[in-house]
């Protein structure tokens, strides 16, 4: 659920279906954070690094404060975890104000992957294939999550894995993928 408009701030809600303190070690332990933020490649560990280590701050209970000012607030309740982030305002980082909506589009597909990872392999390593525009993969995938933007299909044949598509690129996450799949997987995109 989103809500809020850049000029207010926006908010992004999800509900996990896993107990507070173990979605809070995802925002906590580097190895966790792998599990969800962003895909692979190398500079990964440095930007995990960057946001969740030397540019966050916790706060009392299960919250953390990004970049000095967007704030995670996990609150646990009946289904699980409500995750909530809070982004500021436009003008409260004016040197990031030209990314702010690809910032928050960066976040929503990032909270859905915290949440597939704990709801579908948690614990688990995965595999990621990023392509910086929508590729048209000829799989077949129920709906997990769709936003003004974005669509997320769960994907039995990786895994199962989550596809993610959006005008501006296409994320598949897969699990026990050897190397050999996942470049097919790359090599197919590529071709669409």
């Amino acid at each position: 659920m989103i809500s809020g408009s850049s000029d207010e701030g926006v908010r992004i809600e999800i509900t996990v279906a896993a107990p507070v303190d173990e979605v809070w070690r995802s925002f906590r332990e580097k190895e966790k954070i792998r599990h969800w933020h962003g895909w692979d490649l190398p500079e990964l560990d440095a930007e995990i690094d960057h946001i969740y280590f030397e540019h966050a701050e916790e706060g009392d209970g299960h919250v953390l404060l990004i970049q000095g000012h967007d704030t995670f607030t996990l609150t646990p309740v009946p289904e699980g975890t409500r995750v909530v982030l809070t982004r500021a305002p436009k003008g409260t980082s004016p040197e990031w104000d030209d990314y702010y909506d690809d910032i928050t589009e960066g976040w929503i597909t990032f909270m859905h992957q915290l949440k597939f990872a704990h709801e579908f392999h948690p614990g688990a390593a995965r595999r990621t294939v990023f392509w910086g525009r929508e590729v048209p993969l000829d799989v077949s995938g129920k709906p997990f999550f769709e936003s003004a933007n974005q669509r997320g299909q769960v994907v039995e044949e990786w895994g199962p894995g989550l596809l993610i598509t959006c005008p501006k690129m296409t994320i598949a996450t897969t699990y026990g993928f050897s190397d050999d799949e996942l470049e097919a997987l790359r090599q197919k995109g590529e071709a669409s």
